[in-house]
């Protein structure tokens, strides 16, 4: 490999890296995942013009998302041939990055495996599917549902789907299609992923919040502000309602100096060995805002259709999902992203949303 082709490869490798750790943090500015892509996709095209590029060379996750892009743009049918046959033996973490390079290269062509067929799944190709070809593999019966809540199916679409164990990633989808159609039997089939924070607001928005300090975050009423300020001031809780608090306010909790560690558990992080959140300096930032009681609250903003577009226009990560399951509550269906640049835009299997 030519020295300057070597720099853009292992830079590429790196703004992978550093593209998957904004997509993981809790809320990272939107701004800086484009500016990161434009660096990204340059630096791919400058490897694409002197590389062919072949998936199977490398297996560590960021020279294979750099390897499968670069190969889908020399030479589509042969990459998805060569990935057909390796897939299957890939890590978790590995068929994520080729998931990822996918995703981004808005590639097209066939692929026998049902986890590659999926990823390549178009509307078109969804729509053109019968429940009972797409039921043929999870990754897609999963897609084909998003699909489907996207277009606006019917309930009766998706309820079939809400006690199948065996179809777990379907499952998953059907439910939120199911909870933001206000579908009772969803809310109660929901009751298994009280602890996934996608389905705690949406069960929040259905009136049936989760009993912990996430549903009633999610509830985003002002009083809410105030049960979390409480469970702040307990020692055994006081992190998870910090967490809490973020995304009810949009703001981090200001830290104090701990003064004795009781309660304090050896998994316990150093800042929160350490520090405690400042429970009476967040509720004076909160009270300085003048809030108004009767609305609803995410992110330190009334829940309404233009303030979620907002949202959705400043920041990625894992507030991502959670903007999109209320812009797709207000609709009562899946809403799709805007089409815009390829590089900055969520994927689906990313986002979960």
């Amino acid at each position: 490999m030519l020295p300057q082709i070597d720099t853009h490869y292992r830079e590429a490798t790196a703004l992978f890296q550093r593209r998957c750790g904004l997509l993981k943090a809790t809320a990272s500015p939107l701004e800086a995942l484009r500016q990161l892509d434009w660096r990204l996709a340059a630096n791919l095209d400058a490897v694409a013009i002197h590389q062919e590029g072949r998936p199977e060379v490398s297996l560590r996750p960021p020279a294979l998302f750099v390897e499968t892009w670069v190969g889908l743009q020399r030479d589509s049918v042969g990459c998805l041939e060569s990935l057909d046959g390796i897939f299957p033996e890939l890590k978790p973490e590995q068929q994520g990055a080729v998931i990822e390079a996918m995703t981004l290269s808005s590639c097209s062509g066939e692929v026998r495996h049902p986890e590659l067929r999926a990823a390549l799944m178009s509307e078109q190709t969804a729509m053109a599917m019968s429940e009972e070809e797409a039921a043929e593999h999870d990754a897609l019966l999963a897609r084909w549902l998003f699909f489907q809540d996207a277009a606006g199916a019917d309930l009766s679409c998706f309820q079939s789907w809400y006690q199948r164990h065996d179809f777990p990633r379907s499952r998953h989808h059907a439910l939120q299609a199911g909870l933001v159609r206000r579908d009772s039997l969803a809310v109660q089939a929901a009751r298994d992923y009280q602890d996934d924070p996608l389905f705690t607001l949406l069960l929040a928005q259905s009136g049936h919040p989760p009993e912990n300090l996430l549903g009633i975050a999610f509830g985003g009423s002002v009083s809410a502000a105030r049960q979390l300020l409480d469970a702040m001031e307990q020692v055994a809780c006081c992190e998870d309602a910090a967490q809490a608090w973020f995304w009810l306010t949009g703001e981090m909790v200001p830290r104090k100096p701990r003064l004795q560690a009781v309660g304090v558990s050896d998994e316990s992080s150093r800042e929160s060995k350490e520090t405690l959140p400042d429970a009476p300096a967040a509720a004076i930032s909160w009270q300085a805002k003048q809030l108004p009681s009767e609305a609803r609250y995410f992110f330190g903003e009334p829940v309404t259709v233009s303030s979620l577009e907002l949202l959705d226009q400043q920041w990625a990560g894992q507030i991502a999902p959670l903007i999109a399951a209320q812009q797709s509550w207000l609709a009562e269906r899946r809403v799709l992203p805007v089409s815009g640049w390829q590089f900055h835009s969520l994927s689906e299997g990313g986002a979960h949303a």
